[in-house]
């Protein structure tokens, strides 16, 4: 059922799931914390359910109540700490994939423009596999990039020539070190599932950008 899932995850079924993905949050218009406000929510419910029916089951039974409440509690907070890891994740890889595109049209170094279009690529995929995973678990994922990255962008276009080039590459780099951070460790702390085994197959390809980006930046006069 999976493997039908990953298949269907194209074209429009990826596009539709993206609309569902997109939340507007008023209060800070920041795409990630709609989604985690979402996510919250649906843990809740699920946890509340699950507390409902522990109660129908064992309403005779106190120890047996009280074993179920800190198990949904851990299974609560075990899936508070993918969900966050899959947000950030995802919308860090939105951004990256804007500031690559950006550098697609915009960079004046061969070098950089090859870094950015495989970077594209790598990144989409990356984005793909969140998606699947997202689905599986009934996770929402950010329907854009937040408003700081948006800035971020925006002052990095107004930059040209070499002065975009070396800021972009800055801007790897420095995004590439924090998500190897995050992946390394969310592989460490996450219990076994489609998400810890995510984060432990996608480290070393994190790593693999970071150690092109360092090279293309030095390269740079």
């Amino acid at each position: 059922m999976k493997a039908l899932l990953k298949i269907q995850m194209t074209g429009a079924a990826v596009l539709s799931f993206s609309i569902l993905s997109a939340c507007t949050n008023t209060k800070s218009n920041n795409a990630s914390y709609a989604a985690d406000s979402a996510n919250k929510a649906i843990i809740e419910k699920t946890d509340s359910a699950n507390n409902e029916l522990a109660v129908k089951k064992d309403s005779g039974n106190k120890e047996a109540l009280k074993k179920a409440d800190s198990t949904n509690k851990a299974k609560k907070e075990l899936k508070e700490d993918a969900s966050k890891f899959l947000v950030k994740s995802y919308e860090a890889s939105l951004f990256e994939i804007e500031l690559a595109q950006s550098a697609i049209k915009h960079a004046a170094n061969a070098s950089v423009k090859k870094l950015a279009t495989d970077m594209v690529a790598s990144h989409k995929d990356m984005n793909g596999k969140m998606q699947v995973i997202a689905f599986d678990a009934s996770f929402k994922l950010p329907g854009g990039i937040d408003s700081g990255h948006a800035k971020d962008l925006t002052d990095l276009e107004k930059l040209k020539g070499a002065d975009y080039d070396k800021k972009f590459m800055d801007m790897i780099v420095s995004g590439h070190e924090k998500l190897a951070d995050s992946y390394k460790e969310a592989y460490s702390d996450l219990s076994a599932g489609e998400t810890k085994e995510y984060a432990g197959k996608t480290l070393p390809i994190i790593n693999s950008h970071l150690e092109m980006a360092k090279k293309v930046k030095a390269s740079l006069k």
